[in-house]
């Protein structure tokens, strides 16, 4: 009888493979043939369910939007008042602030991706379309101007956190100096 491959399963295990393979040794060490290795399925499996490794990094900018999104989601839930705009916000930036393992490792992922999507037009679309997503949960609290320049600090704290140039209690004193100039200037 042959095997029943679950191949969404398949896919989500090799993703998450080439998260922690790209987030801890960058998107070089993120062949095919290591990403296989180390989700412990041939390389036959992997190239089943991404014809190239073009392919492959590109399910993996959304599976990285899509657990991003889970995510913050999960936390809201959790809360008092999942539809507090202003506990929203500051679960967003927390979640892309790299300040744990998890998201220190996401964040390193995605900053590898961000990179290799600058020459990449088909995971530019994806960066786009996420970023795109972003701004308009960032709208929710602020123009489009100020939820732009808000996302844009943000997601340039990113790298001085990931290399210990900035630490958590600064990047968090310049986010809520930035949240409250916003606000401040934005009509609403």
């Amino acid at each position: 009888m042959p095997k029943i491959v679950d191949h969404e399963a398949r896919r989500a295990l090799v993703a998450e493979t080439a998260v922690r393979i790209i987030g801890t040794r960058g998107i070089e060490a993120a062949s095919v043939r290591v990403v296989a290795a180390e989700a412990g399925v041939s390389a036959g499996a992997v190239q089943r369910c991404f014809a190239t490794r073009q392919e492959l990094l590109r399910f993996v900018l959304h599976h990285l939007n899509a657990r991003f999104t889970a995510r913050v989601l999960a936390r809201m839930a959790r809360t008092p008042d999942p539809a507090d705009q202003a506990v929203g916000l500051r679960m967003i930036i927390d979640e892309m602030l790299p300040l744990d393992d998890e998201r220190r490792l996401t964040s390193a992922a995605t900053t590898a991706l961000l990179a290799y999507s600058a020459t990449e037009p088909a995971a530019a679309d994806i960066m786009r379309a996420a970023y795109a997503g972003a701004y308009t949960f960032f709208e929710r609290a602020f123009d489009r101007e100020a939820a732009i320049t808000l996302y844009a600090l943000v997601s340039g704290l990113q790298g001085p956190l990931l290399v210990g140039a900035v630490t958590p209690a600064q990047a968090w004193s310049i986010v809520d100096s930035a949240v409250s100039s916003a606000r401040s200037t934005t009509p609403r």
